[in-house]
């Protein structure tokens, strides 16, 4: 048991160890352009309340009503994967010598929706112990570039919905959100040993320490959005852009509710004696985990949002979650460690019941586009959903029925990415590739995607 324990501790170690978060997209257009939205679409309207008041320019410039994703990688996983076999396949099954714990968070971090055109690589599980009556050196091979040099994490402030209806100027509706944020910190001297391959030194201790929150709900909203000046048109006044000149201003109220919320805090790791093998390595594991006893969670909060178009120029800028602060009246608190005597880990409930407070982090969405009368649109936006900033920039250019894609990005873990892809639309169809590369694994190389999609007009 505490060989095993001991053995969780380095792998724990191993998990995603810097800032990443997928720019994720159904829409292979948006997707062949790096991420950008060139629409008027959900994400400005959800991000920015001040987009309510503005037509959606679906139609007659290439702005589909509805995208149909392709999934064309899930194919390919179940084939190599089929679901029916799963506790028997290596990379489910942790009994199994092929297991390799870091191959399954690649997946999760990197949904097999789409098509792998280049994995990123895995580092492997080969590793090198050397093992002395008072010697332990750990060599991680090509698994030490995953060891972080500081504090590494991953999170979100991300809102998974919007329903809901327009009344005038005032929308009601109700929107879902969903918050989480890991962060982990090696001690020095536990760095050393798994990234330097330093010697176990006897009489040490070696931790990670450990601050993991995640909460989610949904919150009904109200928000108002109205055009306040109408601006002077510099192309013809009757065309669709002129129209739509002016600038438009935004603010919504939200009423959460969260569902559920969990928090837990500690560090884990491992003491040696001396010899460091005399004695099997004492255990350290004491964290505190805070956990809702039932919903909800409640809280008051809001967005503020601006909008400013002149004919084929316009820019927007949305802040949300504005003083959000949610109320768990009924959390239990309990403290999870090891107890060395008893080789095995102890709960204990230090309360019940009691009151908790949470935030969400304030985000923002800036963007910016300019459509051109020769079927060229070019857009950008800059996004912070509460921990990094992600930075895209793309172009499309159609010719009638066909179109030609492309963009660069600067995702969250501050890599530059790239997309390119094109399209073909028949009626009230259409039928969109883009590829792009992305870091959305452990690993520091690019994997690049196939996505496929199909649009409705």
């Amino acid at each position: 048991m505490r060989t095993g324990v001991v053995i969780a501790v380095l792998a724990l170690a191993l998990v995603p160890l810097r800032p990443a978060h997928a720019q994720f997209s159904l829409d292979a257009r948006r997707i062949g352009m790096a991420g950008v939205s060139l629409g008027r679409d959900g994400s400005a309207r959800r991000y920015n309340p001040a987009y309510r008041a503005v037509k959606n320019l679906s139609g007659g410039v290439g702005q589909a009503k509805a995208t149909i994703p392709i999934p064309l990688g899930l194919i390919t996983f179940f084939q190599d994967h089929p679901p029916g076999k799963w506790g028997s396949d290596p990379m489910f099954n942790p009994d199994s010598t092929a297991f390799n714990p870091i191959e399954l968070m690649n997946l999760i971090l990197n949904p097999p929706l789409y098509y792998e055109l280049k994995r990123a690589p895995t580092p492997t599980n080969d590793v090198e112990f050397t093992i002395g009556k008072n010697q332990l050196i750990m060599n991680l091979g090509q698994t030490r570039v995953l060891i972080p040099e500081e504090t590494f994490g991953l999170g979100m402030n991300g809102r998974l919905l919007d329903l809901g209806m327009n009344i005038s100027s005032f929308h009601v509706g109700v929107m879902g959100f969903l918050h989480y944020e890991v962060e982990f910190a090696l001690d020095s001297a536990l760095r050393h040993v798994l990234r330097d391959t330093v010697p176990v030194q006897a009489d040490s201790s070696y931790r990670i320490f450990t601050d993991a929150v995640a909460q989610t709900g949904f919150m009904p909203t109200l928000s108002f959005a109205q055009r306040l000046t109408h601006g002077k048109p510099t192309i013809p006044a009757d065309s669709l852009e002129a129209a739509d000149d002016g600038l438009y201003i935004g603010g919504a109220v939200h009423y959460y509710l969260g569902a559920t919320y969990a928090r837990g805090v500690g560090p884990a790791g491992f003491t040696v004696g001396n010899p460091i093998f005399g004695a099997t390595p004492t255990v350290v594991f004491d964290g505190t985990v805070q956990s809702s006893n039932k919903p909800f969670g409640k809280g008051i909060g809001g967005d503020i949002g601006i909008a400013w178009i002149s004919g084929p120029f316009e820019v927007g800028l949305g802040v949300n979650d504005l003083g959000a602060e949610l109320t768990w009246s009924d959390t239990k608190v309990q403290r999870i460690f090891y107890d060395p005597s008893g080789d095995s880990l102890s709960v204990t409930t230090l309360s019940p019941h009691s009151e908790t407070k949470t935030k969400l982090p304030i985000s923002y969405l800036a963007n910016a586009a300019l459509r051109m009368g020769t079927g060229t649109t070019v857009g950008a936006d800059v996004f912070n959903a509460g921990r990094q900033t992600s930075v895209h920039v793309g172009v499309e250019q159609r010719w009638g029925p066909f179109a030609l894609r492309g963009g660069v990005a600067r995702d969250q873990r501050k890599k530059m990415q790239f997309g390119f892809g094109g399209g073909i639309r028949f009626g009230a169809f259409g039928l969109d590739a883009g590829v792009f590369t992305h870091s959305n694994s452990l690993s520091d190389t690019r994997a690049m995607t196939l996505a496929t999609s199909i649009s409705v007009y």
